[in-house]
């Protein structure tokens, strides 16, 4: 549950915007004991709802999707990301006559929606198995007959998450099932549900079953929350989360987190203005400063499409 402050922040909108939306009555808010609170399952939902029903609108004018619904306005989707998080807050403070919303949702839900045009941006991460390689292929596949692009906002190292002093004393993945330990996995559908698959594929361990501690968890902060309360013994997930909270953490890999667009999108105003500050000296100098981030390829551009 977020509280008025935390959904400002959580949207990166000024908070008085979060009580005229109320007043509204456009947001899903519940009121007890005369505090509003908001379930971040439910504004996710509204965010998409919304985005939905403006497409709607804009295609019975005109045939150009979500690119020529409100030109001022910027969505993003898809994997949660630290990152992201600050641009969009920095997006919204430099640039007041435009708008940029996000919603968190996993990797392959973030593909659909650039695909059936529902957004402008989706942060993605997803290992091929096979190659090793991150995302294009899985892009090129699901745009079948048209290409797509992809920006590359950082390298992100991904290890387990484990309590503080690492009790069990885990040094890798293997010793994750051996001693099969109770896991804070995240949903299906996001990279790191995806590369755990992979991490017990590659142990030889198909026929094992982790211990899950719990519901899948949506981002990397619920696991690293989950390994910290006692509800989980690891979780697999990035490095700045695990610091914040004083957990123990064990690198496996480097992932190269990308942002997925449309030519179509691309050339939309707001979109161009957003890929100017991933480019820019002000990011990798943030990125500098972020444990377990590498600002490398930051702002490369790759076409991904079938072969």
């Amino acid at each position: 549950m977020l509280s008025t402050r935390e959904l400002a922040e959580y949207l990166g909108i000024h908070e008085k915007q979060v009580y005229r939306l109320l007043r509204q009555g456009r947001l899903p808010g519940t009121r007890i004991v005369g505090r509003w609170v908001f379930s971040r399952r439910l504004v996710q939902e509204w965010i998409e709802s919304s985005s939905r029903k403006q497409l709607a609108q804009d295609d019975a004018k005109s045939p150009g999707g979500i690119q020529s619904a409100q030109p001022h306005h910027l969505v993003m989707v898809g994997a949660d990301d630290l990152l992201l998080q600050i641009l969009q807050r920095e997006f919204n403070r430099r640039h007041p006559a435009l708008l940029l919303t996000s919603a968190a949702m996993n990797s392959i839900a973030g593909i659909a929606a650039i695909r059936e045009q529902r957004a402008h941006i989706a942060g993605v991460h997803l290992r091929d198995r096979e190659s090793g390689e991150y995302n294009r292929p899985q892009v090129a596949e699901a745009f079948a007959g048209k290409r797509a692009l992809l920006v590359t906002l950082a390298h992100r190292q991904v290890g387990l998450i484990l309590p503080r002093g690492n009790p069990k004393k885990v040094s890798d993945f293997a010793d994750v099932l051996r001693l099969r330990a109770r896991i804070a996995s995240r949903e299906v559908g996001s990279g790191v549900r995806l590369l755990q698959d992979q991490l017990i594929k590659e142990a030889r361990a198909a026929d094992t079953k982790l211990d899950a501690a719990e519901l899948p968890l949506a981002t990397h902060l619920e696991v690293a929350t989950a390994v910290a309360e006692g509800r989980a013994d690891v979780g697999l997930g990035t490095l700045a989360p695990a610091r914040s909270l004083g957990l123990d953490f064990v690198p496996l890999l480097w992932e190269r987190y990308d942002l997925l667009t449309t030519d179509e999108a691309f050339y939309h105003r707001p979109t161009q203005v957003f890929f100017e500050m991933v480019k820019s000296d002000w990011l990798r100098g943030i990125i500098e400063t972020m444990p377990g981030y590498d600002s490398r390829e930051t702002g490369f551009l790759a076409v991904a499409q079938p072969e």
